[in-house]
């Protein structure tokens, strides 16, 4: 630690220059500034699954629950509610469907499923999906098809 105190404090010209290239330096890596690599499936045109879509606390869950109607299909289980508000969904599936990766697929596929049948659901409808067994092998439009069905039926009562 004694050589620190002999350090030169303005920088040598080598030391500004960090572009020149050196032996062990890729050749072909771009220079200059680069922006950020875009991760995903960025589109122009995506849809979003804003906040104002999602049923997101507590209580709205324990409201529905307790005040709402039950459909129960193959491959989901459906409460919903009549609301002031545009169509919400919440999805709760619980470790009994499977792990992680389970429900994680699930929930993207009744997101997916949601949002591409946002014209065909009725609106003021607060709708929470739970999943069944069988929907661990199925696909967004399976379960997409079986929402409408299932939200048809709830209309039509």
């Amino acid at each position: 630690m004694k050589n620190e105190a002999h350090l030169p404090t303005q920088q040598t010209e080598a030391e500004e220059n960090f572009g020149i290239p050196r032996p062990d330096e890729n050749s072909r890596r771009p220079q200059g500034h680069q922006p950020p690599p875009q991760i995903g499936p960025q589109k122009a045109g995506r849809l979003k699954f804003p906040k104002s879509r999602r049923l997101l606390r507590r209580p709205e869950f324990l409201r529905l629950q307790k005040s709402g109607q039950r459909l129960v299909g193959k491959l989901i289980c459906v409460d919903y509610r009549q609301t002031e508000s545009g169509p919400r969904l919440g999805i709760t599936a619980s470790s009994r469907y499977g792990d992680a990766p389970e429900r994680n697929r699930f929930k993207r596929i009744a997101r997916e499923a949601f949002r591409t049948s946002l014209d065909s659901i009725p609106q003021k409808l607060d709708i929470h999906l739970v999943p069944r067994q069988r929907a661990k092998e199925a696909t967004s439009a399976e379960v997409r098809n079986e929402l409408l069905a299932l939200l048809s039926t709830a209309v039509l009562k």
